[in-house]
């Protein structure tokens, strides 16, 4: 028989905690010994996160080939890591929920230090899934859960609030792969007193170059705290000052229209329509948010002005047309549905119209066939989007420009790609009246024109 020491290089961990797991159940001795052990080495031990760091920091050292025979390339192997930290944060978590929370977050800490190297290989294109993304949140929740925890030493909570506030300013974490700033202020509310919290903020605030959307964030959380802790008057001023950021305003109305207050709304959103108009900026979400509280009040002739003015400024939108149908009396509408689009310079993509499907909805075949028959909608691709609504009342004259524009995109393309575009067209001719029959002619010309382009054939096969 084989000794300890010869048969221990072959045992897989797996091996060895299931044999003692199993051990452990029967002998309760081993069991105490095994018990006291495993605390003092990942719950006392001060040091209990060391391993777990050090696995984070040999994968994040890693570096793999991707050149060729001629070149060598080294780029961080972000396979490596991937697997790594996802099996350390498994880890961590563990330590957290035993009640390791000062563990658990030093390993987080040290995964986000990690990613802030400057000298690291970002994956742009190669980051396919955004897994960097997905296991970043999973630290920063936590590290915000760990941090939380009565167990961790305030001065501890402290130094990890002072390494974040320097990476919310590194040039590394503009990369966009995870918010700094708001795991931040996450961490930040978790382990700070309210005073301590201001402080920081009133600091993150005053940051040169900072953007307006990390500057309402901040303030946003320093008005929540001071409305919180009863300093009225100071929030108020705090309000006035950041009330020129769109984040803000817009909490304002919102607290307003819960509160009833209407008017105070629309003239929160009036003043932010005004702002936006002098720096060059859409007003269309501030117009929203009136339209809002219009429908909130039933306010009907400045809900169809302000629905109509943003169909006009939108190019077209079917939600103001439904909502508008709604508002306008029926013996009105086709004359005010006429002026509408005589005013709209109205939106029309590579497949789709707006203005075709109004004309669809209303049941106007003749306007629908004119606008077909428009250049800017004369395409494969309007045809077989629109063309089977006009089989009752038009279906001759379609069919005939369908076949001329089919034979012609014949003539111009080749390849299997364009091949299944012409079958695709044949296909949507079939909802047409006569349809079947001028698919099947034009498949005949096809087969005679054509009959060396064997795919072409298999493809026109069925007609």
């Amino acid at each position: 028989m084989k000794q300890i020491d010869d048969l221990m290089p072959l045992a897989t961990l797996e091996d060895l905690r299931a044999f003692c797991q199993d051990y452990a159940r029967k002998d309760k001795k081993f069991n105490k010994v095994l018990t006291k052990f495993l605390n003092e080495r990942f719950i006392e031990d001060e040091d209990s996160a060391a391993d777990f760091i050090a696995r984070l920091e040999d994968a994040f050292g890693t570096e793999k080939n991707i050149g060729d025979r001629w070149h060598s390339y080294y780029v961080t192997d972000w396979d490596d890591i991937n697997s790594v930290s996802t099996d350390v944060l498994k880890d961590a978590r563990r330590l957290l929920d035993m009640g390791n929370a000062s563990a658990a977050l030093q390993i987080a800490m040290r995964m986000f230090e990690l990613t802030d190297a400057e000298d690291l290989n970002y994956m742009y294109e190669d980051d396919e899934d955004g897994w960097l993304t997905d296991v970043l949140e999973d630290y920063g929740k936590l590290l915000v859960e760990s941090i939380g925890s009565d167990s961790v030493p305030q001065e501890e909570k402290d130094e990890v609030i002072g390494k974040l506030k320097m990476m919310v300013r590194s040039e590394i974490w503009n990369l966009g792969y995870c918010d700094m700033g708001h795991l931040f202020q996450e961490a930040s509310a978790a382990s700070q007193s309210d005073d301590a919290m201001l402080r920081l903020l009133d600091e993150m605030i005053s940051q040169p170059g900072l953007y307006d959307s990390d500057r309402a964030e901040y303030a946003l959380r320093k008005i929540g705290i001071l409305e919180k802790t009863g300093q009225t008057d100071e929030a108020r001023k705090t309000i006035r000052q950041y009330l020129c950021l769109p984040e803000v305003r817009k909490h304002e109305v919102a607290k307003a229209v819960e509160r009833k207050d209407y008017a105070e709304a629309v003239q929160l959103i009036k003043d932010g329509q005004k702002i936006a108009t002098e720096n060059n900026r859409s007003t269309k979400e501030w117009k929203e948010l009136e339209l809002d509280v219009y429908r909130r009040t039933n306010d009907k002739a400045k809900q169809t002005e302000l629905c109509r003015e943003l169909f006009v400024q939108e190019r077209g939108s079917m939600d103001y047309y439904h909502e508008l149908k709604k508002l306008i009396d029926a013996k009105e509408w086709k004359a005010f549905l006429a002026q509408l689009l005589s005013e709209t310079n109205m939106q029309a993509w590579y497949s789709s119209s707006i203005e075709a499907d109004i004309y669809v909805e209303e049941q106007d075949s003749e306007r629908l066939f004119d606008l077909l028959m428009d250049p800017s909608h004369h395409t494969l691709d309007m045809f077989d989007k629109y063309a089977h609504h006009l089989s009752a009342t038009h279906s001759d004259e379609i069919i005939t420009e369908y076949v001329s524009m089919v034979k012609d995109y014949a003539t111009r393309n080749m390849g299997a790609k364009h091949y299944s575009r012409i079958r695709q067209a044949m296909e949507s001719m079939l909802k047409l009246n006569n349809g079947k029959a001028a698919a099947h002619q034009l498949a005949e010309r096809f087969r005679d024109v054509y009959r060396r382009r064997t795919s072409l054939m298999a493809e026109i096969s069925k007609f």
